[in-house]
């Protein structure tokens, strides 16, 4: 079976559901994030048990249905056990091989990086694309150090995977990480926490849309 394609330009809306959260509310967003363009949706719930996270992901499953592809925060096994179109994988979590071998040829994996040795890293080992940041300071992470839009620049010049940026993105920055390289941006608190998800999404969607590369890939 092929592997399921990338598209052109990424929207990737990563949810970030914790204990004792509702996830009806999430489901909603997630449904609006899509109507306005979103066309990835990464499952991320660091506050769920086991049980709780599989039972999580296969509700995003089926409410994304075919209108979206959705990744699985690093749990292989849940990926798996739920169908999904891949995973994401942290830098220091499991190896884009073993999870390869795992779930064949048609999965996209993606590998989040930091930096351009980690970038090189990732290349080298097969993963389908990088989630590169933190590009700019954000409250999901606020011990990160923000790197700026110039290391997507780097990464693009060092390596040929698909890159996506994270981190306190706007639709502004969105436009810059696509004019250094990157293929589009992954977004937590600029769609979950608007007031009009759908809208926020569609932002989003216009810019990284309407942005040209800048030509200094190598």
């Amino acid at each position: 079976m092929p592997r399921t394609p990338l598209p052109e330009r990424v929207l990737c809306l990563v949810t970030a559901l914790e204990h004792g959260e509702d996830p009806a509310a999430l489901h909603e967003v997630i449904g609006a994030a899509i109507r306005g363009g979103a066309n990835m949706i990464q499952v991320r719930a660091p506050g769920l048990e086991r049980t709780e996270f599989f039972h999580f992901a296969a509700s995003v499953m089926e409410t994304v249905g075919d209108d979206a592809l959705v990744t699985i925060n690093n749990r292989v096994d849940v990926a798996l056990a739920v169908g999904a179109s891949g995973v994401q994988l942290g830098e220091r979590r499991t190896a884009v091989k073993a999870a390869r071998n795992l779930g064949g040829d048609r999965w996209l994996i993606g590998r989040s990086v930091h930096s351009v040795q980690g970038a090189q890293k990732a290349n080298s080992d097969g993963a389908d694309f990088l989630v590169l940041g933190t590009l700019y300071e954000t409250v999901s992470h606020p011990r990160q150090k923000a790197a700026g839009v110039g290391l997507v620049r780097d990464v693009a010049q060092s390596v040929d995977t698909p890159i996506i940026g994270i981190g306190g993105i706007n639709p502004q920055r969105a436009a810059g990480v696509v004019a250094a390289g990157g293929i589009g941006v992954a977004v937590i608190g600029a769609i979950l926490l608007a007031k009009d998800p759908e809208r926020a999404a569609a932002e989003l969607r216009n810019a990284i849309e309407d942005a040209e590369p800048d030509g200094r890939r190598a």
